[in-house]
């Protein structure tokens, strides 16, 4: 039988992983309870510190989106008015938010990252440089102020890959933005 493309992923080996092995599995003792439920204190440690930040993010957007809409009416099933869409949205944001969120406390996952500042400051720089120079200079050098700052945040292109990055957002900002939307945006200065 043909392998399949990453069948080998699946692998029953008993080398550690990253996800599985002895470094994620609870330590059992002779009286049934694990090292490491004692070790924290009789408290259960957070396996997966990412979904549950996540699933806490969703659902408070989901009660943010509930809170918005709480003077909007919903109408009825037959006759829909303005307020049950997003009161719907954020009912299925809460429950989302609590899936992902019992998804953390109970299954292992990956552990939480290291910061990176760096992205942060400047994607950040980029956002707020576009903000304030769309007005003034127009969207075309804008959005080239934009790539070539946020282009910084990581690991950064070749100069020729990064004009032609820059210059087909630019034409997709033109065309969506000013022909098709027919927003009144200057294009150059």
């Amino acid at each position: 039988m043909p392998s399949l493309p990453f069948s080998d992923l699946r692998s029953t080996s008993s080398v550690p992983t990253p996800l599985r092995g002895p470094s994620t599995a609870p330590r059992n003792t002779s009286d049934g309870a694990s090292q490491d439920h004692k070790a924290s204190g009789g408290h259960a440690p957070v396996r997966a510190p990412l979904d549950l930040a996540a699933g806490l993010l969703i659902a408070a957007f989901g009660i943010g989106a509930l809170w918005l809409g709480r003077d909007w009416p919903t109408g009825t099933l037959a006759s829909v008015q303005s307020g049950f869409f997003p009161r719907m949205i954020g009912l299925l944001m809460v429950l989302a938010g609590a899936l992902v969120t019992g998804r953390g406390l109970l299954t292992h996952g990956a552990a939480w990252p290291s910061w990176g500042w760096r992205p942060l400051i400047w994607v950040t720089a980029a956002v707020l440089a576009f903000a304030g120079t769309v007005e003034t200079l127009g969207l075309v050098p804008a959005v080239l102020i934009l790539v070539g700052l946020g282009n910084l945040a990581g690991q950064p292109l070749r100069p020729v890959p990064l004009l032609l990055l820059a210059g087909a957002l630019a034409t997709g900002c033109v065309a969506l933005f000013v022909w098709g939307l027919g927003l009144p945006l200057r294009v150059w200065p």
